[in-house]
């Protein structure tokens, strides 16, 4: 059999580093996908080892959100996969034409990230009640453990690339233009309700005839696996379906649900298995008020019994906490606040399943608090792990028993100190082990038969593991091609815009009057205008690519250019009025030379010359004056 890998502490201090700011609990999620997050985020923030980033946690709470954001991979469209969408419309249709005519058809979208798949699903259940629709008897729920992703949901409006698994059709009928994309009509998002859920640790919505849960299981261990589809067994009505990803292949689901296409993981409810959960646990209440909390408050007390049972609990060594009937905290003791290292405010008044405290397994405080308080059993008992101050392991050993014969009912959960205990209960069990030993040879055989069964088996899920990392890897890939996708086509709309303002400024500088020559910073002609051509001589072929210096210019005199060179080279202007020059078919003209250097911040990107002609202009000046000079006469 497969051995289990050996802890990795630094990866478990990242972990409960996020579990203790923002209640994430991401220990029984697959490592390997977790590692590659974890160095997806060390590259980006410059961090060459784990200790480091651990440090940077600690400093900055921002990459925290950051890390657990790109820990839920939100990869999601409209219609994805379109074989598993044609199965589902079978499915939608069968379950509306069986439904009776006052039955509401509830579907849940679990783990639905920005809203895309629960809309999906709500305008395919549209579709198949045809004519019946719009109407009241359509409710889909859209949870989700990223309140952000919850949020834009809710708003219903996405970009025209979100959209772009929309068919014309369905996008006319059930989407209408917004700014900057298309919002959902107002009839589908009345009938999509979205909410903050974990499917590990909060309860289920109930009365459900479709889950559609999708590219979730990857991301879960066995353990968290079977949880979850607990939760969706209770929550489906009879005859209900669960559709998952098609990456999904989950051996024990059979055990539960019957498969109705494996192909497209579709499965039916299996009515002969009964797993109950506690009225109370159900999300359905908050849900349907669009996602509104609704505080439970302890029951009211006296003050002076409150206090007497204060100090009875507080004279006690053993860690003791009180919950109400709806899990919360109403007491706890001072050995509990020493053993968790939390405050007395920071446990009562909350429910204590999502507190987080270490040693409390979720076992106890669901399924086995479960059994306690429905009177199926009078105590219940879990170990668990947690570290101490000294960094050492103890063993945790918690019982829950009903709090009963008073005012307020609730129970009741007395925490002990079981390292020596456990280490003397393995003790023994090596002893009998080896008292057994005899025996064990005599069914070597038979063990050995076993073993390879078990070999085989473990294979089989290596093999299932490495499908659901490739499946994994490809979500991560398909993002970042979308990343890439939205990055190059803002680069294509840029150089379009850079392409029309180089034509303009190209257009603007060749119809000018002056002559205009722009130099780079070596004095090499980048631009040479018409009017450059027809006042200097020069083609714009003749001159472009040359270092004007070196050209022979008929017009610019060497000494010219020589003095031009030498301001341009110190980043100084240069003006000169009345420059004489010869003019392209043999006579002299008249003109104004300003040469001004291009400085962007300490940066010289070239220069630019004008030279416009004056050689009109002076002569009507000097017309102007000898007229002038004979009226004076």
């Amino acid at each position: 059999m497969a051995t289990k890998p050996p802890r990795d502490n630094e990866l478990e201090s990242i972990l409960e580093k996020v579990r203790q700011v923002r209640n994430f609990d991401f220990r029984n999620y697959k490592r390997a996908t977790l590692q590659r997050r974890i160095e997806r985020r060390m590259v980006a923030t410059r961090c060459k080892t784990r200790a480091s980033y651990l440090a940077l946690l600690d400093r900055d709470p921002a990459e925290v959100n950051t890390l657990v954001s790109s820990m839920l991979i939100k990869l999601t469209t409209f219609f994805r996969d379109p074989e598993v969408w044609a199965a589902v419309d079978k499915v939608l249709k069968e379950m509306v034409r069986k439904r009776r005519a006052d039955q509401e058809v509830r579907i849940w979208s679990a783990g639905c990230a920005t809203g895309e798949e629960a809309y999906s699903i709500a305008i395919a259940a549209a579709e198949a009640m045809g004519t019946t629709y719009p109407g009241p008897e359509l409710k889909v729920f859209g949870t989700d453990v990223d309140e952000a992703s919850i949020a834009f949901a809710r708003r219903g409006v996405y970009s025209p690339q979100q959209v772009e698994g929309v068919s014309k059709e369905r996008l006319a009928r059930w989407f209408v233009p917004s700014a900057g994309g298309y919002a959902v009509r107002k009839e589908i998002r009345r009938a999509v309700v979205f909410g903050v859920n974990n499917l590990v640790s909060d309860a289920p919505v109930s009365r459900i005839d479709l889950i559609l849960c999708r590219n979730v299981f990857i991301y879960l261990d066995a353990e968290l696996q079977k949880r979850v589809l607990s939760r969706f067994h209770f929550a489906l009505r009879r005859d209900g379906a669960l559709v998952l990803g098609r990456s999904e292949l989950i051996p024990f689901a059979a055990k539960l649900f019957e498969p109705v296409d494996l192909t497209r993981r579709i499965y039916r409810k299996d009515a002969r298995q009964e797993i109950p959960l506690l009225p109370h646990e159900r999300l359905a209440g908050p849900l349907e008020q669009a996602g509104t909390q609704i505080a439970v408050e302890p029951p009211p007390q006296k003050d002076t019994q409150r206090a007497f049972l204060k100090d009875v609990l507080d004279s006690q060594p053993c860690p003791i906490l009180v919950t109400s009937n709806e899990g919360i905290v109403t007491l706890i003791n001072q050995a509990a606040t020493r053993l968790w290292s939390r405050s007395e405010n920071e446990l009562v008044g909350k429910r204590l399943v999502s507190l987080g405290l270490p040693g409390l397994s979720q076992d106890l405080l669901v399924e086995q608090s479960a059994r306690v308080r429905a009177g199926r059993s009078d105590r219940e008992v879990a170990d668990g792990l947690m570290e101490n101050s000294g960094g050492e392991t103890v063993t945790i050993r918690a019982q829950v028993v009903a709090l009963r014969g008073s005012a307020e009912h609730g129970l009741l959960y007395v925490a002990h100190d079981v390292t020596a205990l456990r280490s003397l209960e393995q003790s023994l069990q090596r002893a009998n082990e080896e008292l057994h030993s005899a025996n064990a040879r005599l069914q070597t055989s038979n063990e050995e038969l076993r073993a390879s069964n078990e070999e085989l088996q473990t294979t089989n899920e290596e093999l299932q593991s490495t499908n659901e990392e490739l499946e994994t890897t490809n979500e991560e890939l398909q993002s970042t091609n979308a990343e890439l996708d939205a990055t190059n086509r803002e680069l294509a709309h840029r150089t379009q815009e850079m392409d029309a303002l180089t034509f303009s400024q190209r257009t603007i500088i060749r119809t000018l009057s002056a002559g205009v020559m722009v130099l780079d910073p070596n004095g090499r002609i980048t631009i040479w205008n018409l009017a450059a051509e027809r006042l200097l001589g020069l083609s714009e072929r003749e001159a472009v690519g040359q270092v004007l210096w070196t050209l022979n210019i008929p017009a610019l005199k060497r000494a010219l250019l020589v003095r031009l060179r030498k301001y341009l080279t110190a980043n100084r202007s240069l003006r000169l009025e009345d420059v004489s020059y010869q003019l392209p078919h043999g006579g002299r003209g008249r003109a104004t030379l300003v040469a001004t250097p291009l400085i962007m911040e300490t940066q010289t990107l070239g220069s630019v010359v004008l030279f416009e002609d004056t050689t009109r202009l002076a002569a009507v000046t000097n017309e102007n004056r000898e007229l002038k000079e004979r009226l004076k006469q």
